[in-house]
């Protein structure tokens, strides 16, 4: 994901830089400055008004004015310098971008994972990986309540049970690739 994040912010970057150039050299700084600095102030007050009860609020607000701000002046350059084929230009980037991508991975995940459900010894080779893959990325994850941390661990044990009753000559191939912790810390390593 990291070459994807780089390659579409190198062609986002050229296409609205260069709207963005040919915008402010024909008079548009001003309209685009207003524009920005609206819809991103009517954001950030969106998101302070929707996120109230959140520990991070302020970095919502302030992601929320940023994003939204340079994303209005970014329409607007490239409505303004391209017409309908800037309209579709910035639809295409908006819709491939990596936050949009990402969604989509997580949305399919959540849909793939209902089919997953149940107990371990029920569920495919290949769903116990997903079932795995999926609970790997809400462990980690820093806002995971200690409750469902508790209750992944033990479900995560499970899955670990039934992958090394079926192919316990690879289990232990497989687990060193699928632990995170175990591909930075080598064997006798206190780094963890």
């Amino acid at each position: 994901m990291r070459t994807y994040r780089f390659t579409w912010t190198l062609v986002t970057a050229v296409a609205v830089g260069s709207a963005s150039v040919f915008d402010v050299a024909s008079g548009g700084l001003l309209r685009m400055t207003l524009l920005g600095v609206g819809v991103g102030l009517f954001a950030a007050a969106l998101a302070f008004a929707i996120v109230e009860e959140r520990p991070d609020r302020w970095t919502l607000v302030r992601r929320s004015l940023l994003w939204w701000g340079v994303g209005a002046a970014a329409a607007d350059a490239l409505v303004t310098t391209w017409g309908n084929t800037g309209t579709m230009v910035g639809l295409v980037l908006l819709s491939v971008s990596p936050p949009a991508i990402s969604l989509c991975r997580t949305g399919f995940v959540l849909w793939s994972s209902r089919r997953t459900s149940g107990p371990p010894d029920a569920l495919s080779t290949r769903d116990l990986h997903r079932r795995w893959d999926s609970t790997t990325a809400e462990v980690v994850r820093p806002t995971t309540s200690v409750s469902r941390r508790l209750a992944l661990v033990e479900e995560r044990r499970r899955l670990l049970d039934e992958l090394e009753l079926r192919d316990p000559s690879h289990f232990v191939d497989w687990l060193v690739t699928a632990v995170p912790d175990r591909r930075r810390a080598g064997p006798g390593s206190r780094d963890r």
